[in-house]
């Protein structure tokens, strides 16, 4: 009622058949259904609700098309010329959003996006096999995992377990970059399209997990990776707009401040609406998750069950799940223009092949005849009214003085409400128990340990953020003081360096723990030789014999470890008990069995030791050459200069880190206390439901975080941060001269 009323107090409709579009206008949002047309809440969804008061959207994008066909365009004759999806209206509506539906600026960027195509050589970065990405994604682990409950491809990036040093041994910064660009137009070419034949509709954003746990000070204060961190968002922003739907953020320790001030200023502000964050409380950002992912596609090691090999949870980095792998998925990719593809009708080629080949020709017609042509503006106009119905209640509660939750009323269409949940772990409310009794002494107790565990979290934060602020303060000193060029030309030097020193450290460990293999294996040799001595003695008197007791202490069975309860109704234990032979037959079969298991352990060892052994000699020969490389240089040497940096750096790492294991252990018993109090109100009668539950909800109230409380004044790039002038280890920078 509320929409007819605004139409008819907005004027006459428009003719039928003169626009898709559409004019929005604060009150009323005008769709035109033509004969021939396409369905515009299919192809785009809450995106239409992106589009500004008094804007002619259709009239907009048809602007674009123009002047793309033209100057603003691919060059002719060029790559991107000749592949027509760069061009469709799905490509360019993206772009239309990003630039709030202002048609120059949107062509200025889509000019620029061409350009970038051109430069960085798409085509053949698309037909690239990346001979490094073993090695990419052994030293940073990102996978496209499965589908989420809309049919959006699930991203997931490990940034906590990324090894810089290692990393770029094997790669360099620029073709990262390039790996990570081509990764995001594959995105664009196969996996969207695929994700949306799968769904039968158009599927055009990700759902992004980052699995921060891991992460630490060395990781968010190197100066490559604030350089590669810097253009890869650049890509993101500038180039492949509109394609994040939502991004949750998982296992976040408060060292994650230092990226985050880093990377906010560069991310506009609709982005940054779609991130969550969470603590390292597991039953948080589960049911978080698993409200956005269905267990069998989320993996198992983020609360899911997918376990792609079976076994090992790290597995589902590394396969290729998703419909974009499935054969009869690539084969409509390579056979269908993609511009056809991401559309209402093409995105239905796969479920209409099914269900021809499930009815034959006569379901095929049916199928194309289930939704007549005289209804489909109906539908269409019906679930515009959705969206027109939302916006006059919302205005109507504002006239009211309604005050309602902030909605996101992103492109993706989520409706996520913004959170802005206080900062910290706020105690667990009592007032949600009602009237259902009193709490017990034991229940009390649990209380009181968890209230007094979150208040020395809360000063421990508080202390760690003091010190994480005074490293972002001494950061930026310490870069006017030397030179932002110099501290990253020597970035080289001490990454191998400390590399070198931390390879030397694992070696010694892996030896270490070969000796002890050793040892034991040769106890276990000469155990598992008395035994079979004693199983051959024929009597008391023979050599070698052994009693029952010491056949029990040389060679023990898991049975004995077990309960005197679980020894009585066990029938194996019962019928050891009852024949002697048998169970010395069986402890001299465990003591072969831990031999066998201690020489695959030797084997193993070794293995690691050699190849440790060859990291070790690589690690060396990398530093001792680029130690060469400075031993000749003057006064003006970049690594002389930046040495205070690093080494202070060094020193806010090993205080850093030792603060973050105190406040890991904190939070683990901070959880285990909540877990107890939701277990004993259960019991006691005070809340319904089951404790698992409780503490989930419990968890996430919580542990969902504000990105606010991870701001670090100081903590955004510098104007001249990583600038292309990068000159030789004694070259003299502007600005930057060191007279003796």
């Amino acid at each position: 009622a509320a929409a007819a009323a605004a139409a008819a107090a907005a004027g006459p409709v428009p003719d039928p058949g003169s626009s898709v579009l559409i004019e929005r206008s604060a009150a009323v949002v005008w769709v035109c259904v033509p004969p021939q047309r396409v369905d515009a809440v299919a192809m785009y969804g809450a995106s239409l609700l992106t589009i500004p008061p008094g804007v002619d959207g259709k009239a907009s994008l048809e602007e674009v098309k123009r002047r793309v066909a033209g100057a603003d365009g691919p060059a002719p004759n060029s790559a991107e010329a000749n592949v027509p999806y760069l061009r469709s209206d799905h490509f360019l509506v993206r772009f239309l959003i990003a630039r709030q539906w202002n048609v120059d600026k949107a062509c200025v960027m889509l000019k620029d996006h061409y350009r970038w195509l051109a430069d960085s050589k798409m085509t053949a970065l698309l037909q690239d096999s990346f001979p490094e990405e073993e090695v990419i994604k052994r030293y940073y682990p990102q996978a496209y995992h499965g589908l989420d409950k809309k049919g959006r491809p699930v991203y997931i990036e490990r940034p906590g377990a990324i090894d810089m040093r290692r990393l770029l041994q094997g790669t360099t910064s620029e073709r990262l970059i390039e790996y990570v660009s081509a990764s995001c137009e594959t995105q664009i070419r196969r996996r969207l399209p695929g994700a949306s034949l799968t769904r039968g509709e158009v599927v055009d954003k990700s759902l992004n997990i980052v699995d921060l746990d891991g992460l630490g000070f060395q990781m968010v204060t190197h100066n490559t990776a604030r350089r590669v961190l810097k253009e890869v968002v650049a890509v993101f922003q500038n180039h492949y707009p509109e394609c994040a739907g939502r991004t949750i953020i998982i296992n976040a320790p408060k060292v994650f401040s230092i990226a985050w001030s880093f990377v906010k200023p560069m991310l506009d502000d609709k982005t940054v609406a779609k991130i969550s964050i969470f603590g390292t409380d597991k039953a948080a950002y589960s049911e978080a998750l698993l409200e956005l992912v269905d267990a069998d596609q989320l993996p198992a090691l983020f609360g899911g069950r997918c376990l792609c090999d079976g076994h090992d949870k790290l597995s589902c980095m590394r396969s290729a799940k998703g419909p974009w792998a499935d054969p009869e998925v690539q084969h409509i990719l390579d056979t269908v223009p993609l511009e056809h593809i991401m559309t209402p009708e093409g995105c239905r080629a796969l479920h209409e092949k099914h269900e021809h080949d499930s009815k034959g020709k006569s379901g095929k017609e049916e199928s194309s005849q289930e939704v007549p042509a005289p209804s489909e503006g109906v539908e269409e106009a019906s679930a515009l009214e959705g969206f027109l119905a939302k916006e006059v209640a919302e205005k109507e509660s504002e006239e009211a003085g309604v005050v309602e939750p902030t909605v996101v009323a992103d492109e993706d269409g989520d409706g996520e409400e913004a959170r802005d949940i206080a900062v910290g772990l706020p105690e667990i409310p009592s007032s949600t128990r009602g009237n259902r009794g009193i709490p017990s002494a034991e229940l009390q107790c649990a209380e009181m340990e968890a209230t007094l565990l979150e208040e020395e979290n809360r000063q421990h934060e508080e202390v760690h953020m003091s010190t994480l602020t005074e490293w972002v303060n001494e950061f930026n000193t310490l870069t006017v003081e030397i030179g932002r060029l110099v501290i990253e030309r020597a970035q080289g030097y001490y990454d191998s360096r400390s590399l070198w020193h931390q390879v030397v450290q694992e070696y010694a460990q892996k030896r270490d723990e070969l000796d002890q293999t050793n040892l034991r294996l040769e106890e276990s040799v000469k155990d598992l030789s008395k035994a079979e001595t004693a199983f051959t003695a024929p009597s008391r008197d023979s050599p070698g014999w052994l009693s029952d007791g010491d056949w029990a202490l040389l060679a023990p069975l898991p049975e004995e470890s077990a309960s005197c309860e679980e020894k009585v109704v066990s029938p194996t234990w019962k019928l050891m008990q009852g024949d002697p032979r048998l169970l010395r037959t069986l402890r001299l079969s465990a003591l072969g069995d831990v031999v066998a298991s201690l020489q695959w352990r030797r084997d193993m060892g070794k293995v690691e030791l050699e190849a440790k052994s060859r990291e070790l000699d690589e690690s060396r020969r990398r530093f001792e050459q680029e130690d060469e490389s400075h031993t000749a240089c003057n006064w003006n040497c970049s690594v002389k200069r930046a040495a205070p940096f690093y080494e202070k750096r060094r020193m806010h790492e090993t205080k850093v880190d030792a603060q973050l294991s105190v406040l890991h252990s904190l939070e683990r018993r901070l959880q285990q206390a909540r877990s107890a109090v939701a277990a004993l109100e259960i019991k006691e009668g005070l809340h319904k439901g089951t404790p698992t539950v409780l503490t989930r909800s419990r968890s996430r109230q919580s542990d969902e975080m504000s990105l606010q409380s991870f701001e670090i004044k100081g903590g955004e790039p510098a104007q001249d941060e990583f600038r292309d002038e990068f000159m030789s280890c004694c070259g003299s920078d502007v600005g930057e001269d060191r007279s003796p």
